[in-house]
């Protein structure tokens, strides 16, 4: 209901949610011969960038940061405003999506941006959160030695529309 009223009115529809990714893998799955010990090759540095990406029904918007505070997420925010222009935004209670920063930015944009939240502790409702397990096996299949070897192995799987999971469709009616 709140979705049709906002899509009559020419908002894009959109869930947004943020994660880690570092140098230390995930390890997901391996092979070895019968009767031998399997060793997993791992980069011990303890790197990281944090992904900040939106879904909308028809595309998946990401930048990278270093840190999950307002300021990052309010430039996300800006971002997504030029990609699509009058937006309304579904996020988590994440501490970065709440504050004066994101408060101004909201009662700046008030006519062409919207935020909603999921209920506290629930991410299974954000559809972005799928999005992260085809990114966390691109980089656990693979010994990563940097940060832009990383980064670069995440946007050629967050650009891949194929391993992208379907479009949730509680939001798209």
């Amino acid at each position: 209901m709140l979705a049709g009223y906002y899509r009559k009115k020419g908002f894009v529809i959109a869930a947004e949610d943020e994660a880690t990714f570092g140098l230390i893998p995930h390890v997901v799955r391996g092979w070895a011969r019968k009767g031998s010990r399997p060793v997993a090759r791992q980069n011990f540095q303890h790197k990281w960038r944090n992904v900040f990406a939106a879904r909308s029904k028809r595309s998946f918007v990401f930048a990278f940061s270093k840190k999950k505070t307002q300021r990052p997420f309010v430039a996300f925010l800006h971002l997504l405003q030029n990609h699509w222009g009058k937006i309304c935004l579904f996020v988590d209670s994440a501490p970065g999506h709440k504050g004066k920063l994101v408060t101004a930015f909201l009662a700046a944009h008030r006519k062409t941006f919207r935020l909603f939240r999921f209920p506290k502790y629930c991410p299974e409702l954000n559809p972005v959160e799928q999005c992260w397990k085809p990114a966390r096996e691109a980089t656990g299949k693979r010994l990563i030695r940097s940060v832009p070897v990383m980064l670069y192995h995440l946007r050629k799987t967050f650009n891949n529309r194929k391993l992208m999971p379907k479009m949730f469709g509680y939001l798209s009616n």
